[in-house]
Formats: C-alpha cells, sequence, structure tokens
C-alpha cells in the first residue's frame, strides 16, 4: 500500500513506522486503519466547496469528538488518544488547515439541516434567512486560513 508523506508526517512516527511496516495487521484490521486514514485525508482537503467543507468538518468531528472513533482506533490497534493527539497537532502547526470559507460553509450547512426539520412555519421563516445570511457570508468570505480560531476549531 502507498500512503502519502504529508498522511504519514501527520501521524507522526510511532504511527507511521506501524502502518509502514504493517504491523499486527489482518484484514479487518487494514480495513479498520483505512477508515481512519480516509477520515484524516478527508479533513486535510483544501478545496473550498460546499461539500469538500462539509466533508471536511464530519471528518475533524469524527476525529475529535465522536466514541464511534475511539472504537475503530481500537479494532485499529491504534490508541484512539494518540491519533487524535497528532491530528491536533497537524491542526495547530497548520499541516492541516481550515479556511474562513470552509467555517462558512460548514456554518450554513448546520443552520440548512436544521431548516430541513423544522416543522414550526415562525421557526423555519426565521431559519431560512438565517440561512440567506449564512450563504452571503460564504460568498464573502476569503479563502485565506483561519489562524486565529484554530481553538475554536479543535475543541
Amino acid at each position: 500500500m502507498i500512503y502519502s508523506q504529508s498522511l504519514l508526517r501527520l501521524m507522526g512516527t510511532e504511527l507511521a513506522t506501524d502502518l509502514v511496516h504493517n504491523n499486527h495487521q489482518d484484514a479487518e484490521q487494514k480495513l479498520w486503519r483505512h477508515v481512519i486514514l480516509n477520515a484524516l485525508e478527508d479533513a486535510s482537503v483544501d478545496l473550498n466547496d460546499r461539500k469538500s467543507a462539509v466533508n471536511k468538518f464530519e471528518a475533524h468531528n469524527w476525529i475529535i469528538k465522536d466514541k464511534d472513533f475511539e472504537k475503530i482506533s481500537w479494532w485499529a490497534g491504534w490508541d484512539p488518544e494518540l491519533v487524535r493527539q497528532q491530528y491536533k497537532k497537524a491542526v495547530r502547526n497548520m499541516t492541516i488547515k481550515f479556511t474562513y470559507k470552509q467555517v462558512k460553509w460548514q456554518k450554513y450547512y448546520v443552520l440548512y439541516k436544521k431548516l430541513q426539520v423544522e416543522k414550526n412555519t415562525e421557526n423555519r421563516t426565521i431559519l431560512r434567512k438565517l440561512v440567506e445570511s449564512a450563504r452571503k457570508q460564504v460568498y464573502n468570505a476569503p479563502i485565506s486560513n483561519v489562524k486565529n480560531l484554530c481553538k475554536l476549531i479543535i475543541q
């Protein structure tokens, strides 16, 4: 299997060495490792379109907050806290970057999802206005990297 250098760097020495040398990998463990690697690749995407930004944040939130991530990490033979630590380090060092436009797309998407499930007409009207405003903010957002908001993103 071939891995990108940036992904191996992101994972740190211990995990990258384990991955490259195929340590203790049966077919099932290999599958779960690739699930984690996919999430790390998704979180590393630099594109600023809506779909890429939403996928990036879904991967980010899965790595940072989700209990399933912990189970899958153990199934992959990796300590979830070590993987999270390496991921957070990559975000802090801006190996994994978030742009203002990506952050705005994520905020838009969250509001849009709320609008889709809202039944109350008054609340839908309010949400629709918020969604429209969020969409305008997306189009006006620069594609420069977020530096001072990284602590908010990592949470």
